[in-house]
């Protein structure tokens, strides 16, 4: 999809303002449109960015049709002006607006599918955003009733289906570098669709994308190398790995279900697959269940490992299990929405409790067999015949005697 530019919103003091300023100083083909505001200035507006009008010039501008959208947030009139508006695009210059989610959403909900502008929604954890509003001194009861509205439109239009929404997380240890590298990425790969590189995939993880618990040195060339994490189904219980207990042993016949350390976080337009690792398929395990992972799934990744070698097949906690491959579409479409979203225990994912393996049993009872004396194992087999011939005797009894 070709966008006609970016909205950059979130929550308040996610970060939206510098963002959308240090994009567009680091890259010359965008421009910040001016938000008009009846708010007074703040110490951290970035210069140029904002309009301050009073509330009678807002509304009176309001009446006359001269904005793109408005909205209110926390008290407050915010909007985009025709007038700046075409000032960035007469330029020839990707317009970036920064609106209040309740504007950012309404906007791409009047939008038709070739007019979408591409959405950055920027939050971070609730600690991290209470201590800067707390520096601004701002009300944080007031703020945080806002915030809840606001994650609230960004479901909204994250469940829409055509709407081209990221969702980014903007912690004190996220670098603004990353977030605007990202950025500038996403919107030149708009209509572009294919497997993704290393560069995306890491600034993806660094900024709250793809796969949460990370390790950036699990990144390959176009893939991530997942790690064996602590919980685990065998034997028909769940299982936990830790320090003293780091190990599955897999006898032969036997399977294991495991999850990922990582937990998935994919945005609505990047599907992913991941297969076994060369050094376990080598030993004979095999990775038996679809390895599909939908568009905007969240939850951590199980899968079921069997082992059809000869010998024991030990796994590590921790070891690099699986590779996991990212593939972007080329639109955003529905994300999934299925049983298992947001799911991180194993029990979510089993229907009813796996019992243990069969096989193992099968080859148990042969391995006893074997080490029986002659006529332990003759014995079961004799029975068996004289309960054969007594039966073909009854039957032919019950015969003669009818005739």
């Amino acid at each position: 999809m070709e966008y006609k530019g970016i909205i950059v919103t979130g929550t308040s003091g996610s970060g939206k303002s510098i963002v959308a300023s240090k994009l567009c100083e680091k890259f010359d083909i965008f421009e910040r449109v001016k938000s008009a505001t009846t708010r007074g200035k703040r110490n951290d507006d970035e210069p140029g960015a904002y309009v301050y009008l009073s509330k009678e010039e807002f509304s009176n501008l309001e009446k006359e049709g001269k904005f793109i959208i408005t909205s209110t947030y926390r008290g407050e009139k915010y909007g985009i002006k025709v007038e700046d508006f075409e000032k960035v695009t007469q330029k020839g210059k990707v317009p970036v607006m920064v609106l209040t989610p309740e504007a950012a959403n309404q906007l791409d909900k009047n939008l038709k599918m070739k007019d979408k502008y591409m959405i950055t929604f920027l939050d971070a954890s609730d600690e991290t955003l209470n201590k800067r509003l707390k520096r601004r001194g701002e009300n944080l009861s007031a703020a945080q009733r806002q915030r809840e509205f606001d994650r609230k439109y960004k479901d909204k239009m994250w469940n829409r289906e055509e709407c081209p929404i990221y969702y980014i997380k903007n912690e004190d240890t996220t670098s603004i570098d990353d977030i605007v590298e990202l950025i500038y990425y996403l919107y030149q790969y708009g209509k572009v669709g294919g497997l993704i590189p290393k560069k995306l995939i890491e600034l993806m993880i660094r900024c709250g994308m793809l796969l949460e618990n990370a390790d950036i040195k699990n990144i390959s060339h176009a893939s991530y190398d997942l790690s064996l994490g602590d919980t685990y189904w065998q034997d028909g219980e769940k299982k936990v790995l830790d320090e003293k207990n780091a190990f599955i042993e897999l006898k032969p016949g036997d399977y294991v279900i495991v999850a990922s350390k990582e937990v998935a976080n994919f945005p609505k337009d990047i599907a992913g697959k991941f297969d076994l690792a060369v050094s376990l398929f080598c030993q004979g395990i095999i990775l038996s269940n679809g390895p599909q992972v939908d568009p905007g799934f969240n939850g951590k990744l199980f899968c079921l490992l069997f082992n059809t070698a000869n010998e024991t097949v030990t796994l590590k906690r921790g070891q690099h299990y699986a590779t996991v491959e990212f593939i972007k579409l080329l639109y955003p479409t529905k994300p999934y929405s299925g049983k298992y979203q947001g799911k991180t225990d194993i029990i979510d994912y089993l229907p009813k409790p796996a019992k243990p393996s069969v096989i193992v049993k099968i080859i148990e009872d042969v391995k006893k067999l074997r080490k029986a004396k002659w006529y332990e194992k003759t014995l079961p087999l004799i029975l068996s015949i004289i309960a054969l011939l007594f039966g073909i005797g009854l039957t032919l009894w019950n015969l003669l005697k009818g005739g």
